[in-house]
C-alpha cells in the first residue's frame, strides 16, 4: 500500500514547485529624439561649373618606319625622353648585311672613279667610258643610302622632346602583330583641361575666359588657365559642347587623365535643391546620405545623396531627394535604417 503513495506524493511536489507562468510584458518603444528640416528649391545665382578632365597638349603615336622582331626597349611609360633619343630596336641583322653589300659595292665604284678621273682629265679616257664610270658611282651611292636608311629605321628615336605616355611593346614581340602604336609620346609641359559645356550656356563662354581647375588627386590644388578652344559643333548624344582651359604644368604635377573640378568667373542663376550641411553624412564605403523621415510611420530611411555646391550653410543635392521631403537634421548619430524617432 505505501509503495502505490509514492507517485502520488511526487506529482503533487512537483505540481507545486512549478511557479505559474507569468503574462508577457508589453515591449517599450525606444524613440530618439531628432530635430528635423524640410528640403526647399531655391533659384540663386552661382559661378559656372563643370567636371573636367586633364588632357596632354599634344600626343604623338610612334611607330617603326620598317617590320621584324623587338629586340630591346630602353624606356618606359613615364621616362622623359629627349629629342632623337633612342626608344627600342628591332633585330637588324638582315638590314646591316645589305648595308655591308652595297658599302662594298659604293667603295669600289668609287675606287675606279678616283682611278680613271686623272686619266680622264689628262684626255686619255673616252667621253663614253667617263659617263659610264659616274653612273656606276651614283647608282653605287643611291644603293648605299637606301640600305642605311633602311638599317635605321629599325631603331625608333622620339622627334621631339616629350614623356612616354604609353608602352605597348616588349622584346620578342613582331612590329607586324602590333595593334597600336609602340608608344604615346606627349607633351605635358602645357595641358589641357577639358569639359563638356550644356548647350544653354555655351553662349556665355568666349575664348580668353578666365578658369580655376582644382584637383582632388592633389589635395585640391588650385591650378589657373583661360580657355582656349571652344567647339563649334555639339556632341551628337550629349548635346553639349566641348571647351579646353590651357594650364601651365612646369612641375609636370598634371597628368592626362586626372579629373578636376572647373569653376568659371562667370555667374549664372540656377535652381538648387538645398539641406542644411549638419544633415548630411559619409558612411564607411563613403557615400553621402541623409536620414529621410516617414511622417505616417515616424521612422527614418537612410538615403544615399550626390552633393554639389556649399552655398553658406547650405549644400546642394544633385540626386537624391525632392523638394518637399523632411530630413534629420540633428541627432542622425543614433539613427539607423527604421530607427523610430521622437520630434
Amino acid at each position: 500500500m505505501k509503495k502505490a503513495v509514492y507517485p502520488a506524493i511526487i506529482i503533487v511536489m512537483l505540481t507545486g514547485c512549478n511557479p505559474k507562468p507569468n503574462p508577457e510584458k508589453p515591449v517599450v518603444e525606444r524613440r530618439i529624439n531628432v530635430s528635423v528640416s524640410e528640403v526647399k528649391s531655391e533659384r540663386m545665382e552661382v559661378d559656372l561649373r563643370y567636371s573636367g578632365t586633364v588632357e596632354a597638349s599634344q600626343t604623338i603615336p610612334l611607330n617603326f618606319q620598317t617590320t621584324g622582331t623587338v629586340e630591346k626597349v630602353f624606356v618606359d611609360a613615364g621616362d622623359a625622353v629627349k629629342k632623337g633619343q633612342l626608344l627600342a630596336t628591332i633585330d637588324k641583322s638582315d638590314n646591316q648585311n645589305m648595308y655591308e653589300i652595297t658599302n662594298s659595292k659604293y667603295q669600289q665604284a668609287k675606287d675606279a672613279y678616283d682611278r680613271l678621273k686623272t686619266v680622264h682629265d689628262q684626255g686619255s679616257l673616252s667621253e663614253i667610258k667617263w659617263v659610264e664610270m659616274e653612273t656606276n658611282l651614283a647608282q653605287a651611292k643611291a644603293s648605299l643610302d637606301i640600305s642605311k636608311n633602311n638599317l635605321d629605321k629599325c631603331s625608333m628615336r622620339t622627334p621631339v622632346n616629350g614623356i612616354i605616355g604609353r608602352r605597348n611593346i616588349e622584346p620578342g614581340m613582331s612590329s607586324i602583330t602590333l595593334t597600336s602604336s609602340p608608344f604615346d609620346l606627349v607633351e605635358i609641359t602645357t595641358v589641357y583641361v577639358k569639359i563638356a559645356v550644356p548647350e544653354n550656356e555655351i553662349g556665355k563662354i568666349r575664348k580668353g575666359d578666365f578658369a580655376s581647375a582644382i584637383v582632388s588627386a592633389l589635395n585640391n590644388k588650385q591650378f589657373d588657365g583661360e580657355i582656349t578652344n571652344l567647339s563649334p559643333v555639339a556632341d551628337a548624344f550629349s548635346r553639349t559642347y566641348d571647351a579646353k582651359i590651357t594650364v601651365k604644368n612646369q612641375n609636370l604635377e598634371l597628368k592626362p587623365g586626372m579629373v578636376c573640378d572647373v569653376i568659371l568667373n562667370l555667374k549664372t542663376e540656377k535652381e538648387m535643391v538645398l539641406v542644411p550641411y549638419q544633415s548630411v553624412s559619409k558612411d564607411q564605403e563613403g557615400n553621402t546620405y541623409v536620414f529621410v523621415v516617414d511622417s505616417n510611420r515616424k521612422t527614418v530611411k537612410k538615403q544615399i545623396i550626390k552633393t554639389g555646391y556649399y552655398n553658406s550653410d547650405k549644400l546642394e543635392v544633385l540626386t537624391g531627394l525632392t523638394q518637399g521631403q523632411t530630413i534629420v537634421t540633428e541627432g542622425k548619430e543614433k539613427l539607423s535604417d527604421n530607427s523610430i524617432i521622437s520630434l
